[in-house]
C-alpha cells in the first residue's frame, strides 16, 4: 500500500507542477488582452467597422487578443460638440475621429497626441500631399491623419453655356474669364429662359450673407481670397505678425469680386442668399437651370445633383429613372452618364491667372482626421497607432470615400479598383495639389462672421464699393477682436 505520506507528497508535486504550468501560461503562454477604445460619427461607420476587423486579424496573428469599446454616435449628433465635451471631461476614447478643424483647439488644450515622430517612420505618409498633412498640423506637429476630405469649384450648366455660344468643355484662367463668360450668359437671358422653361435666371452664384454661415466664408469669400493676392497676404490671418488682417489688396480685390457680382454686374441672385435653406435652395435652381455658375463643394455631384440627390437634373431622371427614383444600379450608371453631360466644373483661377504671383487656380477643403487621445496610456500606444495606421491605410480610405462620393486625402487613392472607377474622383484628386485651408485659429468663427456680415450688405445694396466694404470690414473686425489683435497692410 502507498502510505498517507506518499500521497500527501504526491498531491504537492501535481499542485507545485500545476501551478508552474499555470504561472508560465499566464506570463508567458497566454494571449495578451489589449483594450481600446474608439469614438466616432455614425458617416464614418464603414471606414471604422472595417479597419476594426483588420485590426483584430492582425493583433490574433501577433498572439494578442483585442477587446474593443466602440462608441458610435448616430446621425444627427453634434460630433464635434460631444467629442470636444469627452475631451473636457477626461473620458472621450483612445482612438478618435475629429474634425480636422477642430485640431489646433484641441492640440493648444493638450488634448491630442503628437504623432510627429510616429508619422516620420511611417511610409504612408508620403502619399499624403502637403495640404494634406498641414490640415492636420499645428506649431509644426502633426496631430491627426487624414480620411476623407472636399475641394472646392465653378459648377457650371454645360447646356446652358452652349445656349449662350460659350464652350461646353471651359476652363476660366482669370476672374474677368468668369465675368465675362457671365455677362454674355445675361445677354442671352431671355433665350435661356424660354428654352429651359423658367422665369427668372442667374449667371453667377457665389454664397454671402450670414443665412450662409461658414458657408458664405469658406464656400464663397475664401475661393475669392485665396486667388487674389500672392501668399502670404491671401488669408484672413498674417502668420507672421500673429494678427488677424484688417486691411489688404486680397481683401479689397475679394470684396470688389462681389461687388462686380452683386452690384455692379447684377449677375447673382440677392434672394437666394435669404432663403429660409440656403443649401437646398442651391442645389435647386442650380438643378433647375435657374442659375448657371455656381461656385461650391465636391460633395454636389452626388449629394446635391446626383441620382439619389437632393435635387437630381430632371431629365437625367426622365431618361434613366422611368419611374422617377434612380433606385438600382443600371439607372445610377445612366443617370450619372446623363449628368455629366449637363455639369461641368472648373478650377477656380486666381484673380489674374498667377500673372502677379498669386495662385494660378485655388481651392479650399476641410475634412475628418483620425487622432490619438493625448491621456492614452503609454503601454497602449502602439496599439493605438497600429489601429490608425489601418484606418488611414490606402485600401480602407480609398473604398470608403468611393463609396461616399468623397475626396480621398491619399493621392495614392487612384491605385485602388473602386476609387479609380469613379472617374469624377480620379480629377477631382488634382486639386489636393493646390488645395488649402481655413485659419484655424480660436477667434476665426467671430472673423467669419464679419465676412458673412460684410458679404451680405453687398448683396443687399447697402454697401456698394470694394473701397466702402473694406473700410466696414475692418472697423467691425476691431471690434470683435480687439484693435491690438489686427494689422493693416498697404492695398493697392
Amino acid at each position: 500500500m502507498v502510505s498517507k505520506a506518499t500521497i500527501a507528497a504526491i498531491v504537492v508535486a501535481i499542485i507545485i507542477i500545476a501551478a508552474a504550468v499555470f504561472v508560465w501560461w499566464y506570463f508567458f503562454a497566454r494571449p495578451k488582452v489589449v483594450t481600446i477604445s474608439i469614438e466616432y460619427g455614425e458617416p464614418w461607420k464603414d471606414l471604422v467597422k472595417p479597419a476594426l476587423d483588420k485590426f483584430k486579424e492582425e493583433m490574433a496573428k501577433k498572439g494578442i487578443t483585442v477587446e474593443i469599446k466602440e462608441k458610435m454616435m448616430p446621425y444627427g449628433t453634434d460630433f464635434v460638440k460631444v467629442i470636444t465635451s469627452d475631451l473636457e471631461a477626461g473620458t472621450a476614447a483612445d482612438v478618435l475621429i475629429i474634425d480636422s478643424f477642430m485640431i489646433p483647439t484641441y492640440a493648444e488644450a493638450g488634448y491630442l497626441y503628437d504623432l510627429t515622430d510616429l508619422v516620420k517612420k511611417w511610409p504612408d505618409w508620403d502619399a499624403y500631399p502637403e495640404p494634406m498633412k498641414k490640415i492636420v498640423m499645428y506649431k509644426d506637429k502633426v496631430y491627426g491623419i487624414m480620411i476623407d476630405t472636399d475641394v472646392r469649384m465653378i459648377w457650371y450648366r454645360k447646356d446652358i453655356f452652349k445656349m449662350a455660344g460659350l464652350p461646353e468643355e471651359w476652363q476660366p484662367k482669370t476672374w474677368d474669364d468668369i465675368f465675362n463668360a457671365a455677362l454674355t450668359l445675361k445677354e442671352h437671358a431671355d433665350e435661356i429662359m424660354a428654352k429651359l422653361g423658367i422665369e427668372e435666371f442667374y449667371p453667377l452664384y457665389i454664397p454671402a450673407g450670414t443665412k450662409w454661415g461658414e458657408g458664405a466664408t469658406m464656400q464663397g469669400f475664401y475661393m475669392v481670397l485665396l486667388g487674389a493676392d500672392k501668399p502670404p497676404l491671401n488669408r484672413l490671418y498674417d502668420y507672421e505678425k500673429g494678427k488677424w488682417i484688417c486691411k489688404s489688396t486680397a481683401l479689397l480685390r475679394a470684396f470688389d469680386f462681389y461687388v462686380k457680382t452683386y452690384v455692379e454686374y447684377k449677375v447673382g441672385p440677392v434672394e437666394y442668399n435669404f432663403a429660409p435653406d440656403v443649401w437646398a435652395t442651391h442645389r435647386k435652381v442650380f438643378s433647375e437651370g435657374k442659375v448657371a455658375m455656381d461656385i461650391g463643394g465636391s460633395w454636389e455631384w452626388g449629394e446635391g445633383w446626383g441620382p439619389t440627390g437632393i435635387a437630381p437634373l430632371k431629365p437625367c431622371v426622365d431618361r434613366c429613372c422611368p419611374d422617377g427614383e434612380c433606385d438600382t444600379a443600371d439607372e445610377q450608371k445612366c443617370y450619372i452618364s446623363c449628368e455629366g453631360e449637363y455639369i461641368g466644373f472648373a478650377k477656380m483661377p486666381g484673380w489674374s491667372g498667377g500673372a502677379h504671383g498669386e495662385p494660378e487656380f485655388v481651392t479650399i477643403s476641410g475634412g475628418w482626421a483620425v487622432a490619438i487621445n493625448a491621456k492614452i496610456p503609454k503601454e497602449k500606444l502602439e496599439y493605438a497607432w497600429e489601429l490608425v495606421k489601418i484606418i488611414a491605410s490606402k485600401e480602407n480610405v480609398a473604398k470608403y470615400c468611393a463609396k461616399f462620393g468623397k475626396v480621398a486625402p491619399r493621392s495614392d487613392a487612384v491605385e485602388v479598383p473602386e476609387y479609380a472607377a469613379n472617374e469624377y474622383l480620379k480629377k477631382i484628386t488634382e486639386y489636393l495639389k493646390f488645395t488649402d485651408f481655413r485659419d484655424a485659429m480660436p477667434k476665426y468663427p467671430d472673423v467669419s462672421a464679419v465676412v458673412q456680415e460684410i458679404t451680405e450688405k453687398i448683396a443687399k445694396g447697402e454697401i456698394t464699393s470694394a473701397k466702402d466694404a473694406l473700410e466696414e470690414y475692418c472697423r467691425r473686425l476691431k471690434e470683435k477682436v480687439g484693435a491690438e489683435n489686427v494689422v493693416e497692410h498697404p492695398v493697392s
